[in-house]
């Protein structure tokens, strides 16, 4: 967990939703099938750098260190253990100072019948996007231009699964809920133990929903994958 995420709601509803400017120059579209290695939504605060505020841009799913040799030089995992980012050499700076959220309008997750991959969507009952703590990185080739865009990418966080998530798989997002919002998001709160406990003690409030395996492709993108399914 988490491998694919649906997220259909517009650049719009999430700047609004999460006081942000939109940046994504009309570069979201709806997707029920979002998988690594593609651009994905996320909330970053600049602070007291680059005129500051919330900004809502695409980053891709998949993290790459500041000090990796190059964008495919080693692993580019797409989550971090909320349990162990801390003492994390990859994930520990991110974690102090890089910290965003990706919003998501439900995820998937798989059990095993039979021999096969059994997917399942876990929807909020709110019915409205929730917020996934991520922690996002820059990394610049070093023998580009200094001028020369950076690549930003980002991993989501995980933690124990609670509440119906946990009957489909032990692991789930990181959500944050909109009363820790600004703690998360702001650089200068820190990532202690008192904030990330409040952030893993909460239990998500999902419908669990068995959907056709045609999700398992991820070339296969469309509304039909969030529909219920039968056996």
């Amino acid at each position: 967990m988490c491998g694919r995420f649906v997220q259909t709601s517009p650049a719009q509803r999430l700047a609004l939703q999460f006081g942000a400017t939109d940046t994504t120059d009309d570069g979201l579209r709806p997707r029920w099938n979002v998988a690594p290695s593609t651009p994905v939504p996320a909330v970053i605060d600049a602070g007291a750098r680059d005129d500051g505020g919330r900004r809502l841009g695409l980053l891709r799913w998949g993290f790459v260190p500041s000090w990796a040799r190059g964008p495919d030089d080693g692993p580019r995992p797409i989550n971090a253990r909320v349990e162990g980012a801390a003492a994390s050499r990859l994930f520990a700076p991110a974690l102090a100072r890089r910290r965003c959220i990706v919003p998501l309008d439900a995820w998937y997750e798989w059990t095993d019948e039979d021999g096969a991959r059994q997917p399942w969507l876990l929807r909020p009952t709110t019915d409205a996007p929730v917020a996934v703590a991520a922690l996002w990185s820059t990394w610049r080739d070093p023998t580009a231009q200094a001028d020369a865009p950076m690549l930003a990418t980002v991993a989501l966080m995980t933690t124990e699964a609670r509440g119906r998530a946990a009957e489909v798989h032990h692991r789930m997002p990181l959500l944050v809920p909109d009363a820790l919002l600004d703690d998360w998001l702001t650089a200068d709160v820190p990532a202690d133990a008192a904030l990330l406990g409040a952030l893993t003690a909460g239990v998500p409030e999902v419908d669990v929903v068995r959907v056709a395996r045609g999700v398992n492709d991820v070339r296969n993108d469309g509304p039909e994958l969030v529909e219920p399914a039968d056996r």
